[in-house]
């Protein structure tokens, strides 16, 4: 209801307002609505395996494995079953959601972790140090996405993370810019689903955006954001007057 719906309902709404045929989505998918598919793939995994397996440990083993096996088909066939399955995104990130449920079933080790300071410092200088490496056009292409794809990614979640278990006290106090980003945290769904129809088409002004330095490409998307975020809310504000519209259409829960 939450996660499939909303993206139908997008998808559709996309193609009729682009004057294309709704049809489509049998062959090509649901494009930049993928995210929300996948994740309930991921559910549908996760809740086929406990209900077959009651002891935890085996259950994290056997998501695991299903994780780890995911990424291997893909390395060898490259794209995975039909567009709208999208089996192809569910095989890459399946061993995202599996970090999240280890992360939930071992939370005293993991927060442990997240507040070593070695590790900490080991990670900040690793995910830095890579985030150069992986620009050196000398890596075979394997090496190379095994690198950006698993390794740095893992680093950047575990920076951002590690930031906000350690600072989870000050994000804890009832003040208006932690109210802010609660609010936004609720509402990440539907700013996900409704942030197509209002980021801009850089690739049109292909001459005007290979002439911008990269600082201020950077400044320019931070500036975006923080724009497309702030309208976001306004229309998520707008559209869940109606419950209906809220529910079905944006995800909210209420």
């Amino acid at each position: 209801m939450f996660l499939v719906i909303p993206a139908i309902v997008f998808r559709l709404f996309s193609d009729l307002l682009h004057g294309q045929n709704p049809l489509h989505v049998l062959s090509d998918g649901f494009g930049g609505y993928w995210f929300t598919i996948t994740l309930f793939e991921c559910f549908l995994i996760y809740y086929l395996v406990i209900s077959l397996v009651k002891r935890n440990e085996i259950q994290m083993l056997i998501l695991s494995v299903i994780a780890l096996f995911g990424l291997v088909i893909l390395s060898l066939y490259g794209k995975v079953g039909v567009a709208l399955v999208d089996l192809n995104h569910l095989t890459k990130y399946f061993q995202f959601f599996v970090f999240g449920l280890l992360a939930m079933q071992y939370r005293s080790l993991f927060e442990k972790t997240m507040r070593n300071e070695w590790i900490k410092a080991l990670g900040a200088i690793s995910f830095f140090t890579l985030l150069v490496v992986v620009n050196n056009p000398i890596w075979p292409s394997p090496v190379f996405h095994l690198l950006r794809d698993l390794v740095l990614r893992y680093l950047g979640t575990f920076i951002v993370v590690s930031w906000f278990v350690c600072n989870a006290e000050r994000f804890n106090k009832d003040t208006r810019i932690n109210n802010v980003i609660l609010k936004i945290g609720q509402c990440s769904l539907a700013i996900y689903l409704l942030q197509y129809f209002f980021m801009p088409n850089f690739m049109a002004f292909p001459d005007w955006v290979s002439g911008i330095d990269e600082v201020t490409i950077h400044v320019i998307s931070f500036g975006y954001t923080f724009i497309i975020t702030t309208i976001c809310m306004l229309f998520i504000s707008l559209l869940s007057n109606s419950r209906a519209v809220g529910k079905y259409a944006l995800g909210i829960r209420k």
